[in-house]
């Protein structure tokens, strides 16, 4: 059965053996399979047969796992996990079946941190005996940068499993994690608790409560943004009372999900509130939650209020303030939309230090889209502290000159920042043309190799293709070419 391609073999042999049962020559042509990965899959897959002892699957399990650690890249490796896990897991219960989850689990802890081993446990919680998810959590908190993604699918296996004893061991291990990273991930335990109708008492958001003022901004309005009854809306509302800009953003975002929830009236009063608490804060934030409160008075049916609250000025996006005469400015923006999971980090400030130099020398100015911060100074301080790109010595003065913002997704698809224009190698209906359109077009570009989110290309009919043959680009590369483009418009 000798095949050159391995990944035909693999599926003829699995094939064979489902049609015409196991045989020693299926054994053979799947050790003789040159990539270990493909042998592993084939000969797990020879191994779920009813036709082998179980006592023979035990003799097949160090060859599978040796095979799988033949390969060095760790992605592809976290995918034969999950692919031999989903295999292993139709084998015939047995000590063999207990024995190749417990390599799996071994094989998934040796992953570096990052996302392969999230993808990896993404592939197993669902598969392994329920006594092996407070190991599997162990993993998911150690694996650092990424923890509340690598937690989320073993707390959905943990909710599945509607064992409250086995929840109650795994619990120490999430409100121990720092603070910021319990509110995380009790914020997934009790989403998916409620997706799941499993009662936990008390439930993971009464237990995150004494955690949220160590918790930070973007993560504690992630859990208000997901409160989904009456009951976790007042709860939440009790514990982040206050006047200060903060509480105020959460009061804002908690009416939203009362109204949400059927509860108009406690919408309305919490925007009320908020309005009035609003008074005492200064500078350019007020204007940005002034117009928030009225969106929410808005959706209530109350458009009045609405305008007595929405500012009659919004701050300026695109700033009369030239800096340079020799950095001629175009009214452009170039849009960098985070998509990165967690809090800022490397590829954050990478990707605006290289815009900075980008934005400068071709006049455009700069939004950051959806990032998770709210300290714009702060984060260009950092920007230029750790980044040794030429170019960066100007985001200051591009901060100063207000061409860098931060921004949301909604009032840069509303058009807030100019004609909204999404990138992507596969646009719909074809790509439009960047000189076809009149006045200031701000350019979103998703950062990472994934590109942008579906929420935002499914928002915007204009959709820009640079190369002409549906490439995909380097981050770095497409800003430089699409600030280009912007900067030979009329």
């Amino acid at each position: 059965m000798t095949e050159r391609h391995d990944p035909s073999a693999c599926r003829r042999i699995l094939r064979s053996a489902k049609e015409n049962g196991l045989s020693r020559e299926l054994l053979d042509a799947a050790q003789e399979l040159r990539d270990g990965i493909y042998r592993a899959e084939a000969l797990c897959g020879l191994c779920g047969s009813s036709e082998m002892i179980d006592e023979d699957r035990n003799d097949w399990i160090p060859i599978i796992v040796d095979s799988m650690l033949e390969e060095e890249r760790s992605w592809r490796l976290a995918e034969s996990i999950g692919i031999v896990a989903k295999s292993a897991s139709k084998w015939p219960k047995g000590s063999a079946r207990s024995t190749i989850i417990e390599h799996l689990i071994s094989l998934t802890g040796g992953l570096p941190a990052g996302k392969d081993r999230v993808d990896a446990l993404k592939s197993i919680s669902s598969r392994v005996p329920e006594r092996h998810l407070p190991e599997l959590m162990l993993l998911a908190i150690e694996n650092h940068g990424l923890e509340a993604k690598a937690a989320r699918p073993v707390i959905k296996a943990m909710v599945q499993s509607r064992n409250h004893d086995m929840i109650a061991q795994i619990m120490p291990l999430m409100t121990e994690a720092s603070p910021d990273l319990a509110v995380r991930m009790l914020d997934s335990l009790h989403r998916i608790s409620g997706q799941e109708k499993f009662t936990i008492q008390p439930s993971a958001l009464e237990i995150a409560l004494p955690l949220l003022g160590e918790a930070e901004f973007e993560t504690v309005r992630t859990l208000c943004s997901n409160a989904r009854v009456v009951g976790d809306v007042m709860l939440l509302a009790d514990a982040l009372q206050g006047v200060d800009e903060r509480a105020i953003r959460f009061a804002v975002t908690l009416a939203g999900r009362a109204d949400k929830a059927g509860d108009a009236k406690l919408a309305e009063s919490m925007l009320e509130k908020a309005a009035s608490d609003l008074l005492g804060i200064e500078g350019h934030s007020q204007g940005s939650i002034a117009k928030n409160i009225a969106k929410g008075f808005e959706k209530l049916g109350m458009v009045d209020r609405a305008a007595e609250i929405k500012p009659m000025r919004t701050p300026a996006v695109i700033s009369t303030k030239v800096v340079n005469n020799d950095s001629p400015r175009k009214g452009h923006t170039l849009a960098l939309v985070g998509t990165y999971e967690g809090n800022i980090g490397t590829p954050h400030l990478r990707a605006l230090a290289r815009a900075s130099g980008i934005a400068w020398g071709f006049g455009l100015d700069i939004a950051l889209i959806d990032w998770p911060t709210k300290d714009l100074e702060g984060l260009c301080v950092r920007t230029i502290k750790n980044s040794g790109t030429a170019g960066v010595n100007h985001l200051s003065e591009l901060l100063e000159a207000e061409r860098v913002i931060l921004a949301t997704s909604e009032a840069a698809l509303g058009g807030s920042l100019g004609h909204p224009i999404v990138t992507t190698h596969q646009p719909r209906g074809g790509s439009v043309e960047l000189n076809s359109f009149e006045g200031s077009l701000c350019v979103m570009i998703g950062l990472g190799r994934n590109g942008l989110p579906a929420k935002i290309l499914d928002n915007c009919d204009n959709q820009f293709e640079l190369t002409g043959i549906g490439a995909s680009l380097e981050t770095a590369v497409a800003m430089g070419a699409i600030a280009q483009c912007l900067a030979n418009l009329d």
